[in-house]
């Protein structure tokens, strides 16, 4: 029987499959942690393109609806699978707002707003938000102009998609705090005006 060969430490020379053996198992979990980022990744965009279309979608159809009512709500939560909008993780706000109606009422004020799910969020259209929670220069064209004796603009439809999202992989629990701050997943929000 032979004896094992020494290296220069006196130790016994590993062959060329306990090299590979010691490679892999340093390797594996660098490969582990890009698969584990690459299917959430994935999922997150996905997760934001669905939320993206039911959001846009919503506020086009809202738009051309007379009158709006919580028909389109159910509409946007059945077009928003797989994602349970209408559930814990998700909430759908649908908002019409009417435009200034005189020289008397100049101001713009939201009509009616429709809402469903059960995250805990609040619209980002609000009768006490500055502006309604519109940008300066969508409100400006909603409020009454006597030269025109009228606005220019009679009425926007505001949707809003809030989802929380979390990952599929166990990514998070091998990084406590780093990628997520309450380890529950991070809200993704989707806004279109029409």
């Amino acid at each position: 029987m032979n004896a094992p060969t020494r290296n220069r430490f006196g130790l016994p020379k590993l062959g060329a499959r306990g090299t590979a053996l010691v490679e892999f198992a340093l390797v594996i979990p660098l490969l582990l942690l890009l698969v584990m980022v690459t299917i959430d990744f994935g999922h997150l965009v996905q997760t934001r393109l669905i939320l993206t279309n039911v959001t846009r979608e919503g506020g086009s159809i809202g738009s051309r609806q007379r009158p709006l009512d919580d028909n389109l709500v159910d509409l946007l939560l059945a077009s928003g699978r797989p994602l349970d909008l209408a559930g814990a993780d998700g909430h759908v706000y649908v908002t019409r707002i009417i435009s200034g109606l005189s020289a008397k009422i100049p101001q713009p004020a939201i009509q009616s707003q429709f809402q469903r799910g059960s995250l805990s969020i609040a619209s980002g259209v609000d009768p006490g938000l500055t502006q309604l929670g519109l940008t300066t220069a969508l409100y400006n064209r909603l409020v009454y102009k006597q030269a025109n004796n009228a606005s220019d603009i009679k009425e926007v439809t505001v949707v809003e998609t809030f989802y929380k999202y979390r990952p599929i992989t166990p990514l998070p629990n091998f990084m406590p705090g780093m990628l997520m701050q309450d380890g529950g997943g991070v809200i993704i929000h989707s806004r279109a005006v029409f």
